[in-house]
Formats: structure tokens, C-alpha cells, sequence
């Protein structure tokens, strides 16, 4: 997905262990304070601390009789304390730790009795780190809809798809913004740009980049290998068992609120064995009412030689075709280029 995956990672990590810490801070503040307003609170949390080195000690010799004990007696005493916080004017959880995430408490991890899972919270904090250490953010400075030429269409009729590339692309950019207008809405439909090399689909996908990042909604741009990458480590680990393949990008697909998939299939034939993730990543996103743009340089017949009719169902399904012709924009900017010089 990126060459400093890595680092990414070990900030996240950092970020974990500091949130955690600061949550234990807290907490020993908190208690702190308490001390020196009441003896009684001191002595009850000083009962609580021994409790739990002698229940510690039981468990360690396997002493069922001494577990037992130990256990009702702090159980015992964390409610007497609970009770007093209450007397004192204090909320029933005011020692819990403030953790960013009740969820996971600052772990980036949901255990479950049969699974650990990525926290959302982990997966949103990949994504934007992922855009902040990605190239997408300096691109979206030129490619924007205030930098969008319609000049290099032309308004010639094209006899085969019965109007000009120009007014084509009018009513392309008209189904852009309302796609970027309706973002929230349920009922709005993904958006799939096709059509041959050089008309300008990667740049609208930029653009509506811009667009929903200015929304303040997140935004993961991936050219379509990068895209299958992501999609084999989530075969190998859910076919393999492997442990040590990282869920964060994965999931980060599954939550991230728009997912641009750039120039799909120029993956390869050797990404066939993971279509099936593939289309369960277009359920998920369809049925979560998350968002994706797809770019695409072949045509539609094209298109149903590579993928499945399954897939293919899901994409007609799930997205409104958009088809771009014309002339190739940077033939015609070089021949630009060419005329200012002679």
C-alpha cells in the first residue's frame, strides 16, 4: 500500500502506549486526590491493593480455595469504595480510566471470546496517518475542479456515441457534484469511470478528493495493484491462518469513507484467487453505505473478460457508469507545447 507502512505502524503504537499512559495517569490522579479528602477512601484503596497482591499470589499456586476468597473480598471492597464515591458526590466510574476509546481501552484491538479484531478507532488513525505521509495531499493541489479544462474537449458530435466529448463531459461533471452533494445519502450510487487512456478519469477521482476531504470526511486513493495487494494478504490470512498479516490496511478499506480505486484491472491475471474478497469488500462498503470511486481503462465488454459475473453484477449493482472519449488530453497538451515553441 506504501513503502513507509512501517512507520506508520510504530506511530500508531506510539500513540497507543501514550494514550494509555495518559489514561493511567488520570486514574492515579484521580485516586490521589481522593486520598487526601478521606481517610476512609485511603484505607478501603489500600485493602483493594492488597486483596489484589493476594489474589495475585493465589493464582500463581493454583489455590482454588484462596481465588475464591480473595476474589469475593475485593469484589467486596470495590464496591464499598464504589458506594463512598457515590456518598462523596462522585459518579460510580469516576476511577475508570479516561480512555480516547471505551471500545478497545487505548489497545487498538476488540477481543471477543474467538477473535481480536482492529478497532475502528485503529483503522481511522491508519487512514489518517496514510494521507498524511501520502503524496494524494500535494496532487490535490492542481488537481481540483478550480484546475479543470474543458478546453480540451471537443464539441465535434462523435456520430458513434451521438454527442460531442464536451458535452459528454459536462454531464459527467454535473453527475460528479452531485455524487459529491448526496455523499451521505443511502440511495447516492458509487461512481465508475471508464473509458481509454488520457481523458481525464484520474483526475476527476482527484478532484472529488478534494471535495469530500474538504467535507472533512476521509479519503484512501490506491492505484489498482496496490489495491490487489491489500486483498491477497487478506486471502492468505483468512485461507492460511497467518498471524502475522496486518489487518490495519484491510480494515482500513472497510471503514475509510471514500475508497478510490484507480485504474482497475491493470492488476493482473495472478489476483484472480482473491476476487471473492473482493466483492465481499463491495458488499460490506454497499451495505454500510460507505462510498467508492472506480477508474478503469477498459471498456465495458472489456471489463467482464476480467472479473466475474458476480462481480460484475455487484458493480452494476453498486455503480453508476460514467463513459469518457475523445481525444487523449496529454496528446493534445504536448501538440500545445510543441506549437509554442515553433
Amino acid at each position: 500500500m506504501m513503502t513507509n507502512k512501517k512507520e506508520i505502524l510504530e506511530t500508531i503504537d506510539r500513540i497507543y502506549k501514550q494514550r494509555r499512559y495518559n489514561a493511567e495517569l488520570s486514574k492515579e490522579r484521580k485516586i490521589n486526590e481522593l486520598y487526601a479528602k478521606s481517610k476512609e477512601f485511603a484505607d478501603i484503596c489500600d485493602k483493594i491493593k492488597l486483596a489484589g497482591l493476594r489474589l495475585s499470589k493465589a493464582s500463581l499456586m493454583q489455590n482454588k480455595e484462596q481465588i475464591a476468597k480473595y476474589s469475593k473480598i475485593l469484589d467486596t471492597l470495590i464496591s464499598k469504595r464504589t458506594k463512598l464515591l457515590i456518598e462523596m458526590g462522585y459518579p460510580s466510574d469516576y476511577l475508570e480510566p479516561d480512555y480516547v476509546c471505551k471500545a478497545c481501552q487505548d489497545t487498538g484491538f476488540v477481543v471477543s471470546e474467538d477473535r481480536v479484531e482492529v478497532c475502528k478507532c485503529r483503522a481511522q488513525l491508519f487512514i489518517e496517518l496514510l494521507y498524511e505521509q501520502s503524496r494524494l495531499k500535494e496532487i490535490l493541489k492542481e488537481h481540483n475542479f478550480s484546475n479543470f479544462n474543458l478546453d480540451f474537449y471537443s464539441k465535434e458530435i462523435d456520430l458513434k456515441e451521438g454527442l460531442s466529448p464536451y458535452k459528454n463531459m459536462l454531464k459527467i461533471i454535473e453527475e460528479v457534484k452531485k455524487f459529491v452533494e448526496n455523499f451521505d445519502m443511502p440511495n447516492q450510487k458509487n461512481l465508475l469511470f471508464y473509458g481509454p487512456t488520457g481523458l481525464g478519469k484520474t483526475f476527476l477521482a482527484h478532484c472529488i478528493a478534494k471535495e469530500i476531504i474538504d467535507k472533512g470526511k476521509t479519503v484512501i486513493f490506491l492505484d489498482s495493484i496496490s489495491f490487489f495487494e491489500i486483498l491477497k494478504d487478506k486471502y492468505s490470512k483468512m485461507v492460511r491462518l497467518y498471524d502475522e498479516v496486518s489487518d490495519e490496511e484491510y480494515k482500513s478499506l472497510e471503514e475509510v469513507d471514500l475508497l478510490i480505486i484507480d485504474d482497475l484491472g491493470n492488476e493482473g491475471k495472478n489476483t484472480e484467487f482473491c476476487h471473492g474478497v473482493f466483492q465481499s469488500l463491495l458488499d460490506k462498503r454497499f451495505l454500510s453505505g460507505k462510498k467508492m470511486v472506480i477508474t478503469t481503462n477498459y471498456s465495458l465488454d472489456g471489463l467482464v473478460t476480467v472479473y466475474s459475473g458476480f462481480i460484475m453484477g455487484r458493480l452494476q449493482e453498486y455503480f453508476m457508469f460514467l463513459h469518457l472519449f475523445g481525444e487523449d488530453v496529454r496528446v493534445i497538451k504536448a501538440k500545445l507545447q510543441l506549437e509554442k515553441r515553433t
